[in-house]
């Protein structure tokens, strides 16, 4: 009588979990980078003349990326926890981060 190879069962039991900072700083991140864009591509569109509701959207977008950052870069350090979510926020944040200071930068020039 052949002996039928036992069928190991593919669980994977664990504790870890998805942290709320990290999913924060998602939604804080997605608003910041949709936003920014949309006021880019409208100042694109414009000619590169900017108005003052764009510079102060972008610069709230500019804020929200920060506090994004920091709950993104709080979430990385939490034990135990799915860490995907913290590098997303952290992507997401930091474009809108580098088109804050490009955007800074070229004005200044």
């Amino acid at each position: 009588m052949a002996v039928l190879p036992v069928r190991r069962r593919k669980h994977l039991f664990t504790s870890k979990k998805k942290s709320f900072r990290a999913l924060l700083s998602d939604c804080l991140g997605g608003i910041a980078l949709v936003c920014s864009l949309l006021v880019l591509y409208l100042t694109f569109r414009q000619g590169g003349t900017a108005t003052v509701q764009g510079g102060a959207v972008f610069l709230l977008c500019v804020v929200f990326a920060l506090a994004g950052m920091i709950l993104a870069v709080l979430s990385r350090r939490e034990p135990d926890c799915y860490y995907f979510f913290s590098y997303l926020g952290m992507l997401m944040n930091g474009l809108v981060l580098a088109a804050g200071v490009l955007v800074v930068y070229l004005g200044a020039v």
